[in-house]
């Protein structure tokens, strides 16, 4: 329960600036999102709830920072953040067609590293719609991991 709150803490000042991702305009297909034309971006986003749906799950990225990565993440996740994630995505996802789900804390972050990852050749590249806090809000677990 106290990583949980820890966790909490550090999410609600990410919470209260974050920008409303439900508000772009954006057109639906069946199995994501994708932002309209007009917003300039490729990005893919995937709901919480889509995500449960998939057979096999991709490759999940973290791009937070190692703190907060084991402050709780969601299961499986492997951390990446910032300069890591362009020197270390072709160690643990060499084939470029494979799915990758990229978050971060409320979703920004992880659109930005999805765009990175489109644009250095990834094909199926996904970002988690609000990132962990919308996880957490449609009822997602979290893993905790030791430092030490």
């Amino acid at each position: 329960m106290i990583p949980f709150l820890n966790l909490f803490r550090e999410l609600v000042p990410f919470l209260a600036r974050r920008q409303r991702i439900d508000q772009w305009p954006i057109r639906r297909t069946e199995d994501y999102i994708l932002p309209t034309e007009g917003t300039g971006s490729r990005i893919r986003e995937i709901s919480p709830h889509q995500l449960a749906k998939f057979r096999n799950l991709p490759l999940i990225v973290d791009v937070r920072d190692e703190e907060e990565f084991f402050s709780g993440h969601i299961k499986g996740a492997k951390n990446l953040s910032g300069d890591l994630l362009s020197e270390a995505i072709s160690e643990i996802a060499p084939d470029r067609s494979s799915p990758i789900l990229v978050y971060c804390a409320a979703g920004n972050r992880g659109a930005l590293a999805a765009d990175r990852l489109q644009k250095m050749g990834y094909l199926n590249v996904f970002s988690l719609k609000g990132g962990l806090s919308g996880w957490l809000e449609a009822g997602g677990l979290l893993e905790t991991q030791s430092m030490w």
